[in-house]
């Protein structure tokens, strides 16, 4: 549920990378963007893209204020960890698919 004139920061698209009229395969019943842009239309919603390394210079600031809160267990993180590069490849597909949870880690051993 989104107040009308909301505003949305979007990071990241690798969940419609294969949805279907965006380059992949998917079939109109499980497509969501349709939906997703009828409710931005109808509540005048205001997207915007989100790219950190337009904030750089907050970065300290952030490490500070938010470190601590991860190493309490305050912030909660879902890592979804493969070990070994050969694994790389698998692991990035799966990403690619949606079939892993959190952020996709390799560990190289």
């Amino acid at each position: 549920m989104m107040n009308v004139h909301g505003r949305i920061p979007v990071c990241g698209m690798i969940s419609w990378y294969n949805a279907g009229r965006l380059g992949g395969d998917a079939s109109t019943e499980t497509l969501s963007a349709p939906k997703i842009w009828r409710t931005i239309l109808v509540n005048r919603l205001s997207v915007n893209g989100f790219i950190i390394s337009d904030h750089w210079d907050h970065f300290s600031d952030f490490l500070t204020e938010v470190a601590p809160l991860v190493n309490d267990g305050h912030i909660k993180f879902i890592e979804d960890v493969t070990t070994g590069l050969e694994n790389a490849p698998k692991t990035f597909i799966g990403m690619l698919e949606g079939k892993n949870h959190g952020k996709t880690v390799i560990k190289l051993r």
